[in-house]
């Protein structure tokens, strides 16, 4: 018991790869997919009257990617704030991250894009999405796994003691 309480007191906190986590899911991501957004709407824009599956694509992905970063940084404040069930919180953007990039690969033919339209688009997003949701994967096994995470937040619950 002496050993456990030990431990508890070493990984105890919000430090190392946890506050890694911390930064990038309350600063780091909104803030590349707000530019990430941005970016593309901007970049898009001139051909939405020639292409109306465009639009609809970018506007469905503006408001997942919204989404997105608003529960990005719930969780982000959750996790750093050590709050009741910010481990399930952060757990649940996770997979919300990787079930919208895989649905993101199927969305423009959902909206109507046909490939003919955008053919290096369809497989460079593919691929990009693909790439994605290994992000959100690796961080929720350190979540399953994490000493730190244990000794901060209690237990597999990912609730505090």
């Amino acid at each position: 018991m002496r050993l456990l309480n030990n431990m508890n007191k070493e990984y105890n906190g919000v430090k190392g790869w946890l506050l890694v986590l911390c930064i990038c899911l309350t600063i780091l991501d909104p803030a590349s997919a707000f530019i990430m957004l941005i970016a593309v709407t901007n970049a898009t824009k001139p051909y939405f009257d020639q292409n109306p599956g465009l639009f609809r694509l970018i506007l469905i992905g503006g408001i997942c990617s919204t989404c997105l970063i608003v529960f990005s940084m719930y969780a982000g404040l959750s996790l750093w704030r050590v709050a009741p069930n910010a481990v399930t919180i952060a757990k649940r953007y996770l997979t919300s991250v990787f079930l919208y990039s895989l649905l993101s690969i199927f969305l423009p033919a959902i909206v109507g894009l046909s490939e003919a339209s955008a053919p290096d688009m369809a497989q460079t997003s593919t691929v990009n999405n693909i790439i994605t949701m290994v992000y959100p994967t690796l961080w929720y096994l350190y979540l399953i796994r994490s000493k730190r995470v244990k000794a901060t937040y209690g237990g597999s619950t990912g609730q505090r003691p």
